[in-house]
């Protein structure tokens, strides 16, 4: 750069001739050839870097000592005039170093002589310029800064050196310069006499930084450098273009930001407006490290005003650039709402969200509990938009990762959203808010308890259903994975839950997450297996076992794949019930012999069979009838293989025995049968179990089975052939029967006729019968001989042989019409003359062919239903018909029967130890009349006591005549009160028979006559009102024990369903007839009703045939709202087309064909408003009862939407109010309606009162305010006409005074319950808070002036409850809003405490009152209620000091009065007496109690006038803290 220019040659001035004079004499300067090479000594580091590469032979190579040069760079200097200028006066100066270190001979630690006075600085500083990829130091940075300082000092013009200097910068920080890059870069520390080389993280202009005469024009340096690479379009980069220039230039600014803030943040502003868009994402990205905090808000400010698009603002980089700014609460706001103006745009990527988020969470540490509160609601209110945009995996973790550590970071932050969480609309709780929960839990197990409370609160009120699980793998997957173990906790104890909605929840939710969740299909069965441990109920072990059978069937091969892992299931067999052991040994079996392809478990297959094996030869009754069970599963999971059913040819193949079957599993099969047979050969109700559980496990269909394997034909065709055997042999008699005991047997109830059948002739026709009387009255030794045997034995050989012919019953349908041997009297209408000619044994016996003949026709019908013949259809019809008419003849029968007669048992499956031992008991020992009585239920304990033993001495001796007649005089006294006759109720407690099957339903096909009775010549052609009831009846209580709903009223017990999904998808074939039968009953519901002019108390509204129209209508009704109460309706999408489907049915054909297409929810709705029509048809509380119940269920369907257009939801919210509305306006229509019995007696008792109840808190749901206002004011005047027990209320008629506490308590839930939901709601809003709790007082007020107007103790403990309720919501939130409202407006809140006064006043006189009658139900109540109202006068005293207005609140002492506000004088002293040997610890006597009293406007304290303390020290109360409630 300087070799080739002269400066004043031949010139100069006249100043220096003087000083270049004194030079002559000294020897000159040697010149120096800067083309020459020579060689120095090269140090340790710099070997290596040498040895790879050649340098150019036109360099010269300068070795400089750095000891030297500091050494002899003065004494050169010397010699130098210093009058020549500055550039040849560097020419000299470097010519003289060169030649003096030559001479030296000293090491020179570069490789070429400085082309600048700034590589000169720099190797006098101990610098190696050209090593490696950065500059190399002999020292540490300290040192270095040292030398570096003293290079410039020592010389005299160190001024103009520096700008030298800075010139020589300037140009090293160009981007085509070498130097550029290792300026910028962190320096090599290499010590001389050191081993170690280091990295140092400093560059060399923090060294420059840090020389406080060059800092100023290094920083301006920067600046401008920085100004000129922004500007530039493309980004420079360096290193061959890899290392980007600009933001190493910004990163050097960093050290002097606190120095230079202002410069910066005024050169940055300006270089930032003229920057090429990727240059000011790295000012944006530095900004942070570069500026002062105090410019953070100006900063950012600019950028807002100047990058207007969001896009622009809000980038990866940048959004981790706002995160490292200390921003003002002004510029945070403003900064939130860009962040939700771009996230609500349609173009926001979730890639950029968690940075978002982040950023927002940033200032928690410094927020107050409002703007924690706004920031919760903003992140949750983020998320929310951002449900139904795909997020990616790592996205979601990182995500909720922010959120996690802002849990950790920030309590505040923690319990603002815990509190979020339970104050959320229920309409509005998401998936999101779901996973908040779980991650709630995560980071903080000990709020485990209070969460699930909350969770489970939000199920109850159906706010959270199973479809959140989807919604949650949906939206995110990832975070669901992380928490499955919290979510799996949470749904084992929902699943111990007593309550039923939330076990459901949690049962449904098992299924759900086994299916999205492949992760933890192993965890699920580990905490299922789990539950069928637990010995605390039996209600989970059931639950459990359900659930693992459904899980089984769905996911077979994945269930098949964790059989070892449930075997634990066999160690437990011996404490499961039969039931229990059933949905067990199902599984077991299913994984043990699954059908093909899947593999066989040979471990599970012999523990199954040794365990079997030993508990049919049991001699434990229940342990033999748990190896019956498990037998029959594993023999037909066994037996299960073929692929197809029996062909035609195969109708006519036969087997010998079991031996000559094919090998293979239904050989297996077949030998196991002869074993379990053999086991039971002589107890009759274990052969009976047996056969009845063949029959259920081989009755499906092809359709029906899950799995499509059917049984094994060879199989399936001898054990048809051997129970067909088995059944003619044992019951079938061709004789002609004797008389028995004096009781003449004939052939009867023969319908089958000589055109039945081209087979038989006239005379062969009467001389087939069922032997059913011989049978009991001589029981035989052999338990294949039994009766308890015939209808199960028929019940499988009815099934094999549906399974063997296709469906058809040709070969057995002679059975159906045959006749029946029975005692001759047999239909005959007088009853008395049982009980007057046979002594009570004999009574027993004839009452049990009675029933034998009923279970009999009972299996004919449910069996021959499924056939399609017109003859055998009216046979089946001419059977119900005499079915229904012989069990109401044992319905009279039984009024009359012995007290301690017992029903022969005819279902095995469902029968439970206690009824087995009870009759077995009862049978065996007739006559211990003491005994019996002491092991009977307690509701039969004035039946038994009444009873009479007969002296007889043998069965089959006719009474004498004074005997009979003492007898016919007691008949009377053998009634149960119990069993009083009622018309609604179909079967009583002891008409035990034996259960119909589904097939059933086929009858309602039928043609449908209204009228009773039904014409004798539609009998075998149509069904009437009876047979219509009798079908319809058995249909809903087979509902009713599958979807458990509950009953108000156990009418009959539960039935067993095999099956119960395809029942559920067999009965929804037939909704559109049951629907048909409903419509037409509901039109001569509304033709009577009309003909009568709607007087429901008309006579002609209670005549037989019109009560069994409208019991027939209600049946009708019930079976539609048990039908769509099916829990796995709600179970994800398995069962949305069944659902669909079946509320089609409801609609009328046009409509139908409109909606067929539409979606689920809008098909609901119109099935909603079609129910609703029906309210006309209701003429019995129990349908109206029922008809809500449905509505609601609608309702439920209706809300269901999976679009996410707000005009959508805000028309499916609108659509919900309105249904709301509706409902509650047909709860009044039947609150305001006079109920009857079928009678024609007023509805009364307490059915009628739980039927009521619902209605009332169906009528009073959802009500606000002003309408629960609206009714305690029309309330109150009607309260004051209840003079009498009989008076009831003009609104509602159904109440009386016994029974108002009803109403009364829904009146307080509801006051109560919107009241929190207002506080839910105006949590987070800035609205009137003191508005609600004005309106709420002054309900609670109008209430209170109805327990005054009805002296009804009840009344009183209700508003004790719900008044303390109110308080404590007062003291938790109210305060708050009394305290906001007293600065604003005092006479306001003077008001509120006014009306707050009289009810805690009046509860100070219900609770002395109380205690002066001993009513223990409020007393119980009051120190609870002490507490809070203490903790309330001594909170709104301190409240009024804190805004300076306490003179206006004084306490005082409340006299003990009672509720009519007369004092109590003796009430301490009567209690002491009355109690003086009770425990000191009991609740203390107060007659004082202090009370908040507000002055009023003229300022003077409106205190009691006859406030004055009791003198009597009895009348003290005996606790050392006065009561200070009131």
């Amino acid at each position: 750069m300087y070799k080739n220019r002269k400066f004043n040659k031949g010139a100069k001035p006249a100043k220096d001739t003087k000083a270049s004079g004194s030079m002559e004499n000294k020897r000159p300067l040697g010149s120096i050839d800067e083309n020459a090479s020579v060689k120095f000594a090269r140090t340790s580091l710099n070997v290596a870097s040498v040895q790879k590469k050649t340098r150019p032979t036109s360099t010269t190579a300068v070795v400089a000592d750095v000891c030297t040069l500091e050494e002899g760079g003065g004494s050169s200097e010397e010699n130098i005039p210093a009058s020549q200028e500055a550039t040849q006066r560097y020419l000299s100066q470097r010519s003289m170093i060169a030649s003096s270190l030559g001479r030296t001979q000293s090491r020179n630690l570069s490789g070429r002589p400085p082309k600048s006075y700034f590589e000169l600085v720099l190797i006098k500083a101990g610098v190696l310029l050209d090593e490696a990829n950065n500059f190399v130091l002999s020292c540490d940075h300290i040192s270095f800064v040292n030398k570096f300082r003293e290079v410039f000092l020592k010389c005299s013009n160190y001024n103009e050196n520096a700008d030298m200097f800075k010139s020589g910068l300037s140009e090293a920080l160009s981007p085509k310069c070498k130097y550029s890059l290792k300026l910028l870069s962190g320096c090599t520390i290499s010590i001389p006499g050191h081993d170690s080389v280091y990295q140092s993280q400093e560059s060399m202009i923090v060294n420059f930084l840090m020389i406080d005469f060059l800092r100023d024009a290094v920083v301006d340096i920067l600046l401008n450098k920085t100004s000129e690479a922004a500007k530039q379009r493309q980004p420079v980069f360096l290193a061959n273009g890899t290392v980007p220039f600009l933001p190493l230039l910004i990163a050097q600014l960093r050290h002097v930001t606190q120095s230079h803030s202002t410069l910066i943040y005024e050169r940055i502003t300006g270089i930032f407006n003229e920057a090429s868009e990727v240059s000011k994402q790295d000012i944006i990205m530095h900004a942070g490290f570069i500026l002062e905090a105090s410019k953070h808000d100006g900063f950012v400010q600019m950028l807002l005003d100047k990058l207007p698009l969001n896009k622009d603002l809000f980038n990866v980089s940048s959004i981790q650039s706002l995160a490292n700014l200390n921003l003002g609460k002004s510029m945070q706001e403003q900064l939130r709402h860009r962040i939700l103006d771009y996230i609500k745009e349609e173009g926001f990527v979730n890639t950029a969200l968690p940075l978002l988020v982040n950023l927002l969470l940033k200032y928690l540490a410094e927020a107050s509990d409002e703007e924690v509160t706004e920031l919760v609601t903003t992140i949750r209110q983020i998320l929310v938009w951002r449900l139904n945009t795909p997020m990616e995996r790592t996205t979601q973790l990182e995500l909720f990762n922010f959120i996690e550590q802002a849990f950790v970071r920030s309590k505040k932050f923690y319990t603002m959203w815990q509190k979020l969480l339970s104050l959320v609309p229920g309409s509005q709780f998401k998936s999101l808010d779901f996973i908040m929960v779980l991650l709630l839990i995560h980071v903080k197990e000990d709020n485990y308890m209070y969460i699930e409370n909350v969770l489970r609160r939000r199920i109850k009120l159906e706010h959270i259903t199973v479809d959140i699980f989807i919604e949650m793998k949906s939206d995110y997957a990832a975070v669901l994975e992380q928490h499955t173990a919290i979510l799996m906790q949470l749904m084992y104890d929902f699943l111990r839950e007593k309550n039923k909605i939330v076990a459901e929840f949690a049962k449904a939710s098992y299924g759900i997450l086994f299916q999205i969740c492949d992760s933890i299909q192993r965890t699920i069965l580990r905490r299922l297996l789990q539950l069928t441990c637990d010995k605390s109920t039996q209600n989970l072990t059931n639950l459990a076992l359900k659930l693992l059978r459904e899980l089984q069937r769905k996911y077979r091969p994945e269930i098949q794949n964790w059989g070892t892992l449930l075997m634990p299931l066999l160690d437990r067999l011996s404490e499961l019930t039969l039931s229990q052991t059933r949905l067990a040994m199902e599984l077991l079996c299913s994984i043990a012999f699954p059908p093909p392809p899947l593999s066989e478990c040979t471990v599970l297959q012999d523990q199954l069979d040794m365990l079997l094996k030993k508990q049919i030869i049991n001699h434990s009754v229940h342990v033999k009838k748990q190896g019956i069970i498990g037998s029959v599963q594993l023999i037909d999971c066994m037996a299960r293989i073929e692929d197809t059913i029996i062909e035609h040819d195969d109708f006519n193949t036969s087997y010998s025995n079991a031996s000559s079957l094919p090998d293979g599993r239904g050989k297996m099969a077949a030998n196991f049968i002869m074993l379990v047979e053999s086991s039971a050969i002589h107890c009759p109700e274990s052969l009976a179990l047996f056969y009845d559980e063949m029959a259920c496990s081989c009755r499906s269909m092809p359709s029906e089975r899950d799995t499509c394997t059917q049984l094994d034909k060879p199989y399936l065709i001898w054990l048809c052939d051997v129970m067909t055997f088995y059944f003619q042999n044992s019951f079938v008699a061709e004789h002609s029967p004797t008389n028995t005991f004096g009781i003449n047997l004939t052939y009867q109830k023969c319908i089958n006729t000589v055109e039945d059948t081209e087979n038989m002739e006239e005379s062969e026709v009467p001389s087939i019968a069922i032997n059913i009387a011989e049978l009991v009255l001589k029981p035989g030794t052999v338990s294949s001989s039994s009766i308890l045997i015939l209808a199960p034995l028929f019940n499988l050989v009815r099934s094999l042989h549906l399974q063997r012919y296709q469906g058809s019953l040709e070969q057995i349908n002679a059975l159906l019409g045959c006749a029946i041997i029975l005692p001759s009297f047999f239909d005959e209408s007088n009853t008395d003359a049982i009980f007057y000619d046979y002594d009570e044994q004999l009574q027993k016996r004839i009452l049990d062919i009675y029933f034998h003949c009923v279970n009999w026709m009972r299996e004919t019908v449910s069996s021959f239903s499924t056939q399609q013949e017109s003859m055998i259809r009216n046979k089946v019809l001419q059977r119900l018909n005499e079915l229904i008419a012989t069990e109401e003849k044992v319905r009279l029968l039984l009024d009359k029967a012995p007290a301690d007669y017992v029903p022969p048992q005819a279902q095995f499956i469902t029968s439970n130890t206690a009824f087995s031992s009870e009759n077995s008991q009862a049978r065996s020992k007739p006559t211990a009349s003491t005994k019996a009585t002491q092991q009977k239920d307690p509701n039969d304990k004035d039946l038994n006591s009444e009873s009479i033993v007969f002296n007889d001495t043998h069965v089959g001796n006719v009474t004498n005549e004074a005997n009979a007649t003492f007898k016919l005089a007691n008949i009377g006294r053998f009634k149960n009160t119990d069993n009083k006759k009622r018309f609604d109720v179909l079967y009583r407690p002891r008409e035990v028979y034996r259960q119909m099957d589904s097939d059933i339903m086929l009858i309602l096909r039928e043609e449908l006559v209204v009228k009773y009775p039904l014409p004798l010549q539609d009998i075998g052609k149509r069904i009437g009102l009876l047979e219509l009831r009798f079908i319809l009846n058995d249909l809903v209580c087979k509902l009713e024990s599958i979807t458990g709903a509950q009953k108000l009223q156990n009418e009959q017990p539960s039935q067993h369903i095999a099956k119960p999904e395809y029942f559920m998808y067999d009965l929804s074939k037939f909704l559109q007839t049951i629907v048909e039968r409903m419509s037409r009953l509901s039109t001569e519901i509304i033709k009577q009703l009309e003909s009568v002019k709607y007087v429901y108390s008309n006579g002609d509204l209670f005549t037989t045939e019109f009560n069994y129209i409208k019991l027939c209508f209600n049946m009708c009704v019930r079976l539609l709202a048990v039908f769509f109460s099916w829990t796995q309706f709600s179970d994800g999408n398995a069962t949305e087309a069944l659902l669909k489907d079946s509320l089609l049915v409801l609609l009328a054909n046009t409509q139908r064909q409109s909606l067929c297409k539409k979606s689920l929810a809008d098909v609901a709705a119109a099935a909603f408003n079609v129910m609703l029509k029906y309210e006309v048809s209701v003429t019995d509380l129990k349908t109206a009862v029922h008809l809500q119940d449905l509505l609601k269920i609608l309702k439920r369907f209706s809300s269901k939407t999976e679009s996410s257009k707000t005009n959508e939801l805000e028309q499916r919210k609108a659509l919900i109010e309105k249904q709301e509305k509706d409902i509650r306006g047909l709860c009044k229509k039947f609150l305001q309606r006079k109920w009857f019995s079928y009678e024609g007696l007023a509805e009364k008792g307490g059915t009628c009162n739980i039927y009521l109840d619902i209605l009332v808190k169906g009528f009073l749901k959802n009500s606000d305010f002003r309408r629960l206002g609206t009714v305690l004011r029309a309330l109150i005047d009607e309260c004051k006409q209840l003079k009498g027990n009989d008076s009831a209320l003009k609104s509602f008629p159904n109440f009386k005074k016994a029974n108002f506490p009803i109403l009364f308590r829904a009146m307080c839930e509801s006051t109560v319950g919107y009241l929190c939901e207002l506080i839910n709601k105006t949590a987070t809003q800035r609205d009137d808070k003191m508005k609600m709790w004005d309106k709420s007082c002054e309900l609670f007020n109008i209430l209170l002036d109805i327990v005054k107007a009805l002296d009804v103790p009840r009344n009183f403990q209700l508003f004790t409850k719900y008044s303390h309720q109110f308080l404590k919501l007062l003291l938790q939130h109210g305060l708050e809003a009394i305290n906001q409202t007293l600065r604003d407006d005092p006479g306001r809140v003077s008001e509120f405490l006014k009306s707050l006064q009289t009810v805690t006043r009046f509860l100070h006189n219900i609770c002395c009152h109380s205690k002066a009658l001993r009513n223990t139900a409020i007393i119980g109540q009051i120190p609870a209620l002490r507490e809070t109202v203490e903790t309330l006068v001594f909170r709104v005293k301190a409240l009024m000091t804190a805004n300076k207005c306490s003179s206006v609140f004084t306490m005082g002492n409340l006299k003990n009065k009672d509720i009519h506000g007369d004092e109590i004088l003796s009430q301490s002293s009567r209690i002491n007496d009355a109690s003086e040997h009770d425990s000191e610890e009991d609740i203390p006597d107060d007659d004082d109690s202090v009370d908040e009293t507000l002055t009023g406007d003229d300022g003077s304290a409106g205190r009691r006038e006859s406030a004055e303390e009791p003198t009597n020290t009895y009348n003290r109360s005996k606790s050392s803290s006065r009561s200070k409630c009131f």
